[in-house]
């Protein structure tokens, strides 16, 4: 039981201005509330009901369930400081039965200034909590870590573990930390010791599990890493979409004779890209294979294995008779385990694996052409010399929970600080960011022209055509980065310096695509790594 529980039940002093609450606003209603709207898409409607509830609130188990929902699924850490500032200044003093519930909303409060950006308060306010209320040392050192480990500074994570481990007592969170930490500082093997310590105090601890899976696989273990992967619930935006919920979940030495299988979209688009492959395999065995996609894959997996159906997720969400249609589903990224994939030197010989139609391909063939003619007053068969073209992605997908709003922040450069590490190469650039950060394009001077031709483009299979009129791609760690892989284009990889589990720990190529360099941040700004891209950029350019 948290404090907070213990306080909603407690007969101490009586929480200020009970009245205030909106008729049959509890707590538990409020955070109920949300997660349902949030779960249905809904995130903003979500997040205005969680702040109108703090503003009219002066009760504090609603503010803090209202703070807590911003700072755990939205990105809104200003508006949850605000809020559990206010809780703060509500709760009565000199009580001593609220004193170790002031530790908590301090703790709260920590953590929403760590993830807003404002590390020096809130690193100072964690010290406070850990020297004034001793019952709270231990989440403390939990939450100030896991604050510096979603700021991308697993460096200073580590030494503040290493302190609150030496001085005891451990906890599963603390080993899970530290196990987070030394993955993302690409020391997988030394992780892997701490996640082994946490499963020990808590052997069904989702977390650990997930975390020691990951810790394995970025070794390279894939065998023992996949297994424990499948064990992971998937992250999809509702767990009670029928194709999850009504199915069972297809394993490992299931007989696929017949089966009738729906593969679902889990993750990022990147995921089902990587892990698409092993589809065929999978197909060749079965009866008949439903794939549930995205809109931006969906055309370009059709085209990619006609040999299998695929639907869009919202058509299917809407017929959940058709769930008597199938034996079993499976998230696409349980497809290496489900094909025993054992080491990556187990991958199968790579050869490009998705499709694009000739037409598709000379029709952007042809868009290039025509704008680097057009920039050079020229017909577009009047070109005489050829140059670099390169395609350009600098940042991921916008997205709006507070983790992979963290994780984002971590892997994204921006279009100005790519093209001001670049300076002047002898090439022709081309953007390939989609979304939101596509608008960094305007109003940002440059060496030289990017030209953007993205209003072509309408899903991925368009964009896998434009790859293909490129020389290089060169991407951050985002969807459009595996896209040139499986295509086997020449891609460069600009990886964050806490890189993913399957770059590995070091090197700078990786059996998952072979035409792929990997240039490996050494700190937290992306500006030296993107001085080293330029460097050799300029001379791949020169031999073309």
């Amino acid at each position: 039981m948290t404090m907070v529980e213990q306080h909603n039940g407690a007969k101490g002093p009586p929480s200020p201005s009970q009245s205030a609450l909106p008729e049959g606003l509890t707590p538990e209603a409020l955070t109920l509330c949300c997660k349902e709207l949030y779960a249905m898409g809904q995130g903003v409607q979500a997040t205005s009901l969680a702040i109108q509830a703090a503003q009219a609130s002066q009760d504090i188990p609603v503010l803090l369930a209202a703070g807590l929902f911003l700072t755990q699924q939205t990105a809104h850490h200003d508006v949850a400081v605000a809020i559990f500032r206010k809780a703060l200044l509500l709760l009565p003093q000199g009580h001593a039965v609220l004193a170790s519930l002031q530790g908590e909303l301090k703790l709260c409060l920590a953590g929403a200034l760590m993830a807003a950006g404002k590390r020096d308060e809130s690193i100072s306010l964690f010290m406070e909590i850990a020297q004034n209320y001793p019952e709270h040392r231990l989440f403390a050192g939990e939450h100030i870590s896991m604050g510096l480990l979603e700021a991308g500074l697993a460096d200073q994570a580590e030494r503040v573990l290493a302190v609150w481990l030496q001085e005891g007592p451990p906890s599963v969170a603390l080993y899970n930390n530290m196990g987070c930490a030394l993955e993302r500082l690409n020391r997988s093997r030394e992780a892997m010791v701490y996640y082994q310590k946490g499963i020990e105090l808590a052997s069904r601890d989702e977390d650990v599990s997930f975390g020691y899976a990951m810790a394995l696989l970025k070794a390279g273990a894939y065998e023992e890493g996949f297994a424990r992967y499948v064990r992971r619930v998937p992250r999809m935006p509702n767990l009670s979409w029928w194709f999850y919920k009504d199915l069972p979940r297809l394993t490992q030495g299931v007989p696929l004779a017949g089966k009738r299988i729906l593969f679902y979209q889990e993750q990022g688009l990147g995921d089902t890209i990587q892990f698409i492959r092993f589809l065929p395999e999978i197909a060749r065995q079965a009866g008949h294979i439903t794939i549930a996609a995205l809109p931006p894959l969906a055309r370009l997996l059709a085209e990619t294995y006609p040999m299998v159906e695929v639907c869009l997720v919202a058509e299917l969400l809407k017929t959940p008779e058709r769930v008597k249609e199938y034996d079993t589903s499976c998230p696409i990224p349980d497809l290496p385990y489900l094909c025993d994939l054992k080491s990556p030197a187990a991958l199968p010989p790579f050869t490009p694996y998705l499709a694009v139609p000739l037409e598709r391909r000379a029709h952007f063939a042809q868009i290039v052409e025509r704008v680097i003619a057009q920039q050079r007053g020229v017909q577009a068969q009047e070109l005489e010399t050829r140059r670099l073209r390169v395609g350009l992605v600098w940042a991921g997908d916008a997205r709006t929970s507070a983790q992979d709003v963290a994780s984002d922040k971590r892997r994204s450069s921006s279009f100005a600080e790519m093209m001001a590490a670049f300076g002047t190469v002898e090439a022709d650039f081309f953007n390939l960011q989609y979304g939101p950060r596509r608008g960094e394009l305007v109003g940002v001077e440059t060496p030289q022209p990017v030209y953007d031709v993205m209003d072509e483009v309408q899903d991925m299979a368009d964009t896998a055509a434009l790859m293909e009129a490129l020389d290089l791609i060169i991407s951050v760690d985002t969807a459009p980065l595996h896209l040139a892989g499986a295509l086997g284009r020449e891609v460069w990889l600009v990886s964050r310096w806490d890189a993913c589990w399957r770059w590995g720990d070091e090197g700078e190529r990786t059996p998952w695509y072979p035409t792929m360099r990997i240039f490996r941040a050494q700190e937290l700004s992306f500006v030296p790594v993107l001085q080293e891209v330029g460097a050799d950029l300029r001379q791949r350019a020169m031999a073309i």
